[in-house]
């Protein structure tokens, strides 16, 4: 049904929920000054978005002669009516018309499709090449394939726009960083999933990481989830990590230049070896040249912290940094200067656990003594950085005796992941 008024031409209107758009058509004034939608003979002043039987919903739409490209610019104006034909005002200060339910917006994006059908006589600019309705699907598969520093502007203008509060971003935080959680619970443990595939083998498979070894995969596994290393290592935050970087020079033979894990880059460099959360760190066995009160450490263990001292002391700032998309690290911004190190190595739930055991009693104050004496190199056990990663997303506080919980109940009971 059309609605009009006699002495007025153009205050016919068009109901979009009970009429059919695909009659209108827009034509062209004959003195080309100016064009017109028509249904038929009648000139449509506007549409009817929603007819309520207190008030309806109306978009007018008029056409002025852009003087670059002779085609039509279509200007909206949207109002509200009660029954009588009068306008309704706000009660605020605000004069937006808010489209409140769906059909009011399926009814408005209805008329902006008829003006685009028109495109060669009415001017839409490039609205339709600019502005497109893309699923969330298309969505995250073009928002992967955007740079760290292109994802954190997108993300931080979404946030900014659609105001949302501390409590709520760590809200929407919260399930991928306990997904996190819940892989590093099921490396430490060495969990297999339902189909008896190991957690390693399936994050492996997942990431299709062609290296063999656990060692690659907790290299991927922190290169991926960086905020567990930049939040947790020492006081100083760490915003990004770098893979496998050469801290030294080579030989005469071009070999031998050392190759540290990761890099972080901050203000100054830190750098980061990896070893397994099954690397040991004591020898087996209490032998006859270890002291009273003393254990002997592992050669992997010497080995190990030998290694971090070795690349501490190669690095320089004359040395190439070279980030992921191969642009060299300004060393003048991110300085390198006695840089720490940080080794991440062993269990010691596993190895040395507070079981007020002598043994274990022994092993706690050796392993303690040499990182307090450690001025240069921070070591820390994958299970205290566990502990520190779970209290970053988790309120509540670990269970003293957590490692021994049997791993379903933990996941049920502490992560509340099914």
């Amino acid at each position: 049904m059309s609605f009009s008024n006699s002495s007025n031409p153009f205050s016919t209107l068009f109901d979009i929920e009970s009429q059919d758009i695909d009659k209108l058509v827009i034509k062209e004034a004959y003195n080309k000054d100016n064009c017109f939608v028509y249904k038929g003979s009648d000139i449509i002043g506007g549409f009817i978005l929603i007819n309520k039987p207190n008030v309806k919903t109306i978009l007018k739409v008029s056409f002025y002669k852009s003087k670059s490209d002779n085609k039509y610019l279509p200007r909206l104006e949207f109002r509200k009516e009660d029954k009588k034909g009068n306008i309704t005002k706000s009660r605020g200060h605000d004069v937006i018309i808010k489209f409140g339910d769906g059909d009011e917006a399926r009814a408005f994006w209805k008329v902006i499709h008829f003006l685009h059908d028109f495109k060669d006589l009415v001017d839409l600019g490039d609205f339709h090449a600019r502005y497109q309705a893309i699923s969330f699907g298309s969505y995250l598969v073009d928002f992967k394939t955007k740079k760290q520093a292109e994802k954190l502007q997108e993300l931080s203008s979404l946030t900014e726009n659609i105001k949302l509060s501390k409590n709520e971003i760590k809200e929407l935080l919260f399930p991928q960083r306990r997904n996190t959680i819940h892989w590093f619970y099921a490396f430490l443990k060495d969990l297999h999933n339902n189909q008896g595939i190991k957690a390693f083998d399936s994050y492996r498979n997942k990431h299709s990481i062609g290296e063999n070894g656990e060692e690659a995969i907790w290299h991927h596994f922190f290169k991926n989830n960086d905020w567990i290393i930049g939040l947790n290592v020492d006081i100083k935050f760490i915003k990004d990590l770098l893979s496998k970087q050469r801290v030294g020079n080579p030989n005469s033979k071009g070999l031998g230049s050392p190759e540290v894990d990761l890099l972080g880059i901050s203000y100054f460099t830190t750098l980061i070896e990896l070893k397994t959360s099954k690397t040991q760190i004591f020898s087996p066995a209490k032998t006859t040249k270890s002291r009273a009160n003393t254990w002997d450490f592992s050669n992997n263990f010497i080995e190990a912290y030998s290694q971090t001292l070795s690349q501490r002391s190669e690095i320089s700032e004359t040395k190439n940094i070279v980030d992921e998309d191969g642009t060299i690290i300004d060393t003048k911004k991110h300085r390198i200067l006695d840089p720490k190190a940080i080794l991440i190595i062993g269990n010691r739930n596993v190895e040395f656990p507070h079981t007020r055991k002598t043994e274990n009693d022994i092993k706690t104050d050796c392993f303690e003594r040499i990182r307090r004496d450690s001025r240069n190199i921070e070591i820390i056990t994958f299970d205290e950085l566990f502990e520190r990663a779970f209290h970053i997303v988790y309120p509540k506080k670990l269970p003293e005796s957590w490692y021994n919980i049997p791993p379903d109940d933990f996941k049920k009971d502490i992560l509340k992941v099914g």
